[in-house]
């Protein structure tokens, strides 16, 4: 039972089936319903909604989805990794270097969007081979992150996750987060050329959130349970069966039902410094979706100010409320 569980199907299909439970038993499948997904949400998210409409005959009227990955055939050696990480890079940068007037924002970052989908691409393209266009795009991202020259040359200026997050401030001894890239944290290894290093976004807040998480279950709502409270189940990734085909991707199910249901729309929030699932990789995949569902915002992306829990900021989870709320009305 539980391997039927733990792969991309059986998760969406349960999902959907326990949802279409529980309108029944209250009541309310006329009502209007909203399924929302957080990171793997992005894959899970539009996998329920078609499997509740097509085998559950539940309608969904909204789909918000925070920090999602929509597909995982953008990683391994694909270079379309380097241009949907490209933005993010720059924003932690100008962030850091108080070249945003404030705090960064998407309309910053217009500058490196049409450089990244654009001549930097190209340049990825032609490959190492073609040494003048390796050099160009090192040194321009270089330049827009402000990494040494000779670093990003050795790399051809393809820089992974775990190198962007090393070197950006590698003269001080520092790293930055994954999960929030504006944040820093010492390296323990800094005389090493391997990654070594924690997350100073995920780490540090792990005990704090999951003390919390423990208090709200057991004192706020009396519920004590026999297991101790993971905050990251590291034992459900491994075991999970992502298919013997293809990777995973959910866009296929997002085409469908916006096609099929002509009043359904999406709201898609990402945090300018999440490089788990950066927002501009969304903004790439979300642009092969046909005309419709760019009409009258059927489908709408946000960035804000935040890593990859961005509603943990005060300012960005306002705003991201207020575009939720505009949605249902």
């Amino acid at each position: 039972m539980r391997k039927r569980f733990y792969s991309v199907d059986g998760d969406a299909s349960s999902i959907a089936l326990v949802i279409r439970r529980w309108l029944e038993k209250h009541e309310r499948l006329s009502s209007p319903k909203y399924i929302a997904g957080e990171s793997y949400g992005g894959i899970r998210g539009p996998k329920v909604v078609r499997n509740l409409r097509i085998q559950q005959c539940v309608g969904v009227k909204g789909l918000i989805l925070v920090s999602p990955l929509f597909d995982y055939r953008v990683a391994g050696t694909s270079l379309l990794q380097y241009v949907a990480t490209l933005p993010s890079y720059v924003a932690v940068a100008r962030e850091a270097n108080g070249e945003g007037r404030g705090a960064v924002t998407r309309a910053d970052l217009t500058d490196v969007e049409a450089y990244a989908r654009g001549e930097f691409l190209a340049d990825l393209v032609k490959g190492q081979a073609d040494r003048e266009a390796t050099n160009s795009l090192a040194d321009k991202v270089a330049a827009l992150t402000g990494i040494d020259q000779a670093v990003s040359r050795r790399l051809a200026g393809r820089f992974g996750v775990g190198e962007f997050r090393r070197e950006l401030d590698r003269k001080s001894g520092k790293v930055t987060g994954g999960y929030d890239a504006s944040a820093r944290g010492l390296d323990p290894y800094p005389d090493s050329d391997r990654h070594r290093f924690g997350d100073p976004s995920g780490d540090a807040v792990a005990v704090p959130l999951a003390s919390a998480a423990v208090d709200v279950l057991t004192r706020k709502l009396n519920w004590r349970p026999d297991g101790s409270y993971e905050l990251l189940n590291r034992g459900v990734s491994p075991a999970w069966n992502f298919g013997n085909g293809s990777a995973p991707e959910s866009l296929s199910e997002l085409r469908q039902m916006l096609a099929t249901d002509p009043k359904m729309n999406v709201l898609v929030g990402h945090g300018l410094f999440d490089l788990v699932t950066p927002y501009f990789g969304s903004k790439m995949a979300l642009d092969q979706l046909p005309p419709f569902a760019s009409a009258v915002d059927r489908v709408k992306l946000v960035a804000y100010s935040g890593g990859h829990m961005f509603y943990s900021r005060d300012a960005s989870r306002q705003a991201f409320r207020a575009e939720v709320e505009a949605m249902m009305k």
